[in-house]
Parts: C-alpha cells; structure tokens; sequence
C-alpha cells in the first residue's frame, strides 16, 4: 500500500558519477515507492548537448555553402549575360553588331507584323570617310567612328536598336515608329553629328540617312534594301540630308 512518504522527490537534471569517477548529466526522475528510491534516467544531456552543437554547426556550414553557391550563381549568369552582350557588340563604336541586326529585324519584323505597329529602320553613312582616312589616318578614323556610335547610343531611345552595318555605316532600327517621327530621330541625329568637332580635324564630318518604313508582308532583306536605296538617293543629293524611302 502506498504510504504518505512515496512521491515523486525530484524531476529535472541529475548529475552522476561511475566508479571512475566520471560524471554525467542527465534529464532524470527520482521517486520513493515504499521507501526506496528509485531512479529513471531519460538521456544523457551532455551527449545531447554535443549532438546538438554538431548539428548547429552542420546547419551553418551547410547554409554557409548555399550562400556561396548561390553567389557563384549570380556571378556565372552575370559573366555569361556579359559574354552574350560582347558578342553582339561592336567594340570600337559600342552599338551592336551585324549579328546583333540581324536578331533584332527577326525579332522586331515578327513583333511589328504580330501587333500592326509601325517599325522605321534608318541607315546612315559617313560623308566621304575614305578621306578622314587618307588625311588624317585610321586613328582619327577610328575616333570618328567611335564618336558616331556614341551619338547613335544618346540620341536613340532604349527600345531602338542601333548597330554598326559595316565600315563606316550603321543602322537603327526603331519600333513603334512611322515615318514621320523615324525622319525626325535621323535629322535629330544628323543635325548634332554635323556640329561635332573631333580633333586634329579643321573641318566636321558629316552623314547622310535614309529612312524606310515597313510595308505590309515585308521582310527585312527587303527593308533594309529599300533604306539602303534611299541612303544612295541622299548622298547623290549632295550628303549630309535625311530622304526618306
């Protein structure tokens, strides 16, 4: 029969030791029935404890490595959009590339053709740029060109694609344009190339546009021919004007 002195005397950590003299915390109960005490161990703190610390440890080692991962991630796609964007880059002008043309007439055609909006492409070609060469070599050539590209990336917008067609001619393709506001970019662009001033040169150089509007069904060999024409028609003018095709 149970008397008034059985009960349970404690719960809670309990520290023992073996006959070696080495001790161990526990999470214990300690009760008396009919006047002997009896004890039960549940685990050993200690072991859990250290358990405990090494799975605290596992867990930031492991989110120390998704950490790095994923900034090695963002780096690779990073590297790779700038190997992307270098290949379909001209490098000493900075405006796209013929590679870079010819993804952006697939794309903007389809588009243009898919949502009934209008789409200008705009060819220009320095004036006389054999002889910036011949006079004052391929150097200021180069910064001539270079300075060309420069004005294309500030005077168009970021939907426009401007790129560097071959030699000393380039071509802008501007979406959600017609033919009104594609000869009015030209002539914006046009009118700032003719007032630039690049050194050692006495005299500015200038360009000449031609300006052509896609048609109904037309594709881009067709257009870029049509604004190639009417390049030919401004420079047969007299150069340095904008006609439009």
């Amino acid at each position: 029969m149970r008397t008034v002195a059985d009960a349970e005397i404690h719960r809670g950590l309990l520290t023992m030791s073996n006959d070696l003299g080495q001790y161990r915390t526990l999470r214990a109960r300690v009760w008396r029935v009919n006047t002997p005490v009896r004890i039960l161990a549940e685990y050993d703190i200690a072991e859990l404890e250290r358990l405990n610390d090494t799975v605290l440890e596992l867990n930031r080692e492991y989110a120390d490595a998704q950490f790095q991962l994923a900034q090695a991630n963002v780096k690779l796609r990073q590297r790779e959009a700038e190997i992307v964007t270098l290949s379909l880059t001209d490098p000493l002008t900075g405006v796209g590339n013929r590679r870079r043309l010819d993804q952006a007439l697939t794309t903007e055609i389809s588009r243009a053709q898919r949502t009934q909006q209008s789409l200008c492409a705009c060819m220009a070609d320095l004036d006389h740029f054999k002889r910036v060469n011949d006079t004052y070599g391929h150097e200021v050539g180069d910064k001539v060109l270079a300075a060309f590209g420069q004005l294309l990336r500030r005077e168009t917008r970021a939907t426009d694609i401007a790129t560097r067609f071959g030699g000393e001619e380039f071509v802008v393709l501007m979406p959600h344009t017609d033919l009104e506001h594609g000869l009015a970019t030209a002539e914006r662009i046009r009118g700032a190339f003719a007032s630039y001033r690049i050194e050692p040169m006495s005299i500015p150089v200038t360009a000449s546009f031609g300006v052509a509007e896609l048609g109904p069904s037309e594709q881009a060999e067709a257009l870029i021919r049509r604004a190639d024409k009417t390049l030919f028609v401004a420079k047969e003018a007299g150069r340095n004007r904008v006609v439009a095709g």
